[in-house]
């Protein structure tokens, strides 16, 4: 696939947020050089398991996160981890500026690096931190398991690489030597499996592992390669930017399981709904948002540039980002019926547009260049993630309002290693409180750096409730 300018676009608003952070902590050290498009991840370091990314990796050789070309694998460096955050006019963790007090009595837990890179689960009020893992190693993809109750991560210590899983306490920890540290791992929705990508010789891999981490199966090698679970047992992928395809936990994949009748246009993950339809993007003439029933399309929208999907859990609403055009640029409802588009919504570039699937309605929101999007568990509100000169700023969509959030420098992991695969990692974690009434994010405000817990609804400010540089939210 050619680098398309709307997605170098959204890479280059996302890298703003990475030199806001840079500026704040003065790591010197850390360059990108030719950013990737955002629909290839940065490179999967085998010698080093702070790499992140869930889309694209070439042949790995050293522990620099890095990017591609799109199509060669040239690369830049940004080693975000082993940056020295020791300097003068570094941001400190030592006396929180705001009262984690703000965070008191949100459900849930927090699942986080902390600031010595140890994977942590900690009450919302930062209160009851528990280290999982084990501090002689550097760890990398935090990742609740679908009820919360285990957690998952990846890590490279003095033995090699190797793939964890624990209960949320830090007990029973159970570890897997792997060819290579993963840079993106997801649940099954029974959790009895575990899928991940990986860098592999000449490209990538995903595999599935199950949980009691004593079967691990390579499914296929591919680049790039996005994927969701659709049951326990069975997952969809988009791969080689050609195919759509079916994939079971007995690594069984068939790239004609889904015989496609136009071809994939620009996208990253497939958005899976309730009903097992499949949100993707597809040629026709211009790219069009597609709602797939088997391999069976209904036109939802079409776009002049690339789209990243993301769909309420409820699956009836989707909420489409559409890059500025330019260089450089739970369960479903068995009575939900869905509306067909006789006129395709017109995706405007450079906004996000909410489109319910049962009614119709369509909602164009006029902010520009957000970032990121996500949804609450209910569904009813949308996080948009705005990009700024000094930084970014959260901003709600309620169903009657739009809510002005933190202002902040991202981290940069979360900034260059997280935001521009966000339609991927939505499949997979959450900034979102159980409830809905809160977000989680790391980064900088007013000089104080770590996780910060946000209410939505009220205009306290944000709470410091850790040192750290990435955390989730518990799903339940």
């Amino acid at each position: 696939m050619k680098i398309t300018s709307g997605l170098t676009r959204l890479l280059l608003l996302a890298l703003v947020l990475v030199a806001c952070s840079n500026a704040v902590t003065e790591q010197a050290d850390d360059v990108v050089e030719d950013p990737a498009p955002a629909e290839d991840a940065p490179e999967e370091s085998t010698e080093g398991s702070d790499q992140d990314g869930p889309a694209d990796s070439d042949d790995a050789t050293s522990d620099d996160a890095t990017s591609d070309d799109g199509e060669s694998g040239d690369s830049g460096d940004a080693d975000a981890d082993s940056a020295d955050d020791s300097t003068d006019d570094a941001p400190t963790t030592s006396a929180p500026e705001i009262p984690a007090a703000i965070a008191e009595g949100l459900p849930g837990e927090l699942l986080l690096l902390d600031g010595n890179g140890q994977v942590t689960v900690l009450a919302p009020d930062g209160t009851g931190a528990q280290e999982v893992s084990d501090s002689a190693e550097q760890n990398s993809q935090p990742t609740w398991s679908t009820s919360g109750d285990r957690v998952a991560w990846s890590s490279l210590g003095p033995d090699g690489p190797t793939l964890s899983i624990s209960n949320s306490d830090g007990s029973n920890v159970q570890t897997l030597d792997v060819p290579a540290p993963a840079f993106y791992l997801s649940w099954s929705p029974n959790e009895e499996w575990i899928g991940g990508l990986r860098p592999a010789a000449g490209g990538m891999e995903m595999f599935i592992a199950n949980s009691s981490l004593t079967d691990t199966r390579v499914i296929s090698m591919a680049q790039p390669f996005y994927f969701d679970w659709v049951s326990d047992e069975a997952l969809v992928a988009s791969l080689l930017n050609q195919f759509i395809v079916d994939i079971s936990t007995d690594a069984a994949i068939d790239p004609l399981s889904r015989p496609l009748q136009r071809p994939l246009g620009a996208f990253q993950a497939p958005a899976i709904l309730p009903d097992g339809d499949i949100l993707a993007a597809l040629v026709d003439g211009q790219n069009t948002l597609t709602r797939l029933t088997g391999n069976q399309g209904a036109v939802i929208g079409t776009a002049e540039g690339p789209m990243f999907i993301s769909a309420s859990p409820d699956g009836t609403q989707v909420a489409v980002l559409v890059p500025p055009a330019g260089a450089p640029q739970p369960q479903p409802d068995s009575q939900v019926i869905a509306f067909q588009f006789d006129t395709p919504v017109d995706l405007e570039s450079g906004q996000v547009t909410i489109i319910d699937l049962v009614t119709g309605d369509v909602e164009m929101r006029p902010e520009e260049d957000i970032v990121s999007v996500q949804w609450s568990p209910d569904g009813d509100t949308l996080a948009m993630l705005q990009a700024g000169a000094q930084g970014g700023q959260w901003l709600f969509d309620t169903e009657t309002d739009l809510i002005e959030g933190a202002r902040f420098t991202p981290s940069q992991r979360l900034a260059q290693r997280y935001l521009p695969f966000f339609d991927q990692y939505n499949l997979s974690s959450t900034w979102w409180s159980p409830d809905g009434e809160a977000i989680v994010f790391s980064g900088s405000v007013d000089g104080q750096a770590g996780v910060f817990v946000d209410r939505v609804f009220d205009d306290e400010g944000p709470a410091w409730v850790s040192d750290g540089d990435i955390a989730f939210w518990s799903p339940n």
